[in-house]
């Protein structure tokens, strides 16, 4: 009984020992690391990070791949075919419903980037959208549901929110320059480009200032980052180096220097310079990760929630949904 007594303190000193050396294991370089990223501002943080997978200047080894659709991301980040997924966050939350818990939300990436443009109106306020009808890209996205839920929240009623007749952004831009859609709701970077192809657009209101009038500063949040679940579990240090340099990479795109410009055309995700220059500080990139985001999409997804319950897959997130290392 007495030796058996020295062997478990042992063991578990021994242990006590070794966990921390654990904790500080280092990450395997050699380990393919799949990212998908949705094309647009979602991915603009991550600009720095695809020209050094380019130039084989990385430290890991990341394989990023842009896509112009969420439906072609959906299925790899739940299967394990890529690791990680920037997507829009009301996609992220109906994933991890769907999935049961297959993915994560590893980072928050992008606040507001939501503008309403008008072409002959004279739009100056929420209120002056009663009995208009306003063209939103695409059923079921997240542009629908903010706008809807901040027009519920602002009391303001008797507006028609189309979200078929040009359901896609690039669509409705096409149509705004075309002068067919007088007032329209578009994200950042297609405001810069609307408003670059026809002169007579003129950004009306910033939706995201409109929201936070009612329900406060950094609540509106539409890109995320997300991790396979699975994977997560089983390389945590390569998920703590990835965090670390997309941190690294969204400061150093955020601060707008030519070479940050440069990055983020080579790797078109903006066409030109001009474009990418004109958009990016309007385009809201951000790196909010581990407790820091439970707060800021907890109240978003409240606000969507209320308004419609299809918008985030039918139940609020639990604690479970957020990546938080330990």
């Amino acid at each position: 009984m007495k030796k058996k007594l020295i062997r478990i303190i042992i063991l578990t000193l021994t242990l006590a020992l070794l966990l921390p050396f654990a904790s500080c294991a280092k990450a395997d370089k050699e380990l393919e690391i799949k990212v998908y990223a949705l094309n647009g501002t979602t991915a603009l943080g991550m600009a720095q990070m695809i020209d050094s997978a380019s130039n084989g200047t990385d430290e890991m080894n990341y394989n990023i791949s842009l896509y112009t659709s969420a439906d072609a991301i959906t299925g790899a980040i739940i299967n394990g075919e890529c690791a990680i997924a920037a997507l829009p966050t009301n996609v992220a939350v109906k994933l991890f419903n769907k999935s049961e818990g297959k993915i994560q939300l590893l980072a928050l990436n992008t606040l507001g980037v939501l503008y309403l443009l008008q072409n002959g109106e004279n739009i100056t306020s929420l209120s002056d959208l009663e009995g208009k009808t306003v063209y939103v890209p695409g059923a079921g996205s997240n542009p629908e549901y903010i706008t809807a839920a901040l027009l519920n929240s602002a009391g303001v009623k008797n507006v028609t929110i189309d979200t078929t007749t040009y359901n896609s952004p690039d669509a409705l831009q096409t149509a705004v320059v075309a002068g067919k859609a007088s007032i329209a709701v578009l994200p950042e970077p297609k405001v810069s480009v609307t408003t670059s192809g026809n002169p007579n657009v003129k950004v009306a209101l910033n939706l995201t200032d409109e929201w936070e009038k009612i329900n406060g500063e950094n609540t509106l949040v539409q890109g995320c980052l997300v991790v396979n679940t699975a994977f997560a579990e089983e390389h945590p240090a390569e998920i703590k180096k990835f965090l670390e340099d997309y941190k690294a990479s969204v400061e150093f795109i955020s601060g707008g220097s030519d070479e940050a410009i440069e990055m983020i055309v080579n790797a078109t995700i903006l066409p030109k310079a001009a474009i990418a220059k004109k958009a990016l500080p309007n385009c809201n990139i951000c790196y909010i990760a581990g407790e820091d985001m439970k707060p800021v999409m907890n109240t978003f997804c409240e606000k969507i929630f209320a308004y419609d319950k299809t918008s985030i897959g039918g139940a609020m997130p639990t604690d479970s949904f957020y990546y938080v290392a330990k």
